[in-house]
């Protein structure tokens, strides 16, 4: 059932996108700073442009977290296991000293 609505929103998405850039096709001119300026390009373009810039500098900026949450799991990984072996050595000589 989750698969089924997962594609079935995928395809509303994605027909949203076709029909918008069918709607938004005029011709746009963009201004930067010091008078440089792009050729024309389709307005749905633009702004198509605009939001795989925004995904990409999040990706970027999640990838930054995920590495730092990967390093903190290695590590408290690694601090359970000398637990663990702390914990049975304890269990081990605890009969020898009764």
């Amino acid at each position: 059932m989750g698969t089924y609505a997962k594609w079935i929103i995928l395809i509303i998405i994605l027909l949203f996108f076709i029909t918008f850039g069918v709607k938004n096709n005029q011709p746009v001119s963009l201004n930067y700073y010091l008078n440089i300026m792009t050729g024309e390009l389709p307005l749905y373009g633009v702004i198509y442009i605009s939001i795989l810039v925004g995904i990409f500098i999040g990706m970027i900026m999640g990838l930054r977290s995920r590495l730092n949450l990967r390093k903190t799991a290695k590590n408290l990984q690694m601090e359970n296991r000398e637990l663990k072996e702390k914990a049975m050595e304890e269990k081990e000589e605890k009969p020898e000293e009764e």
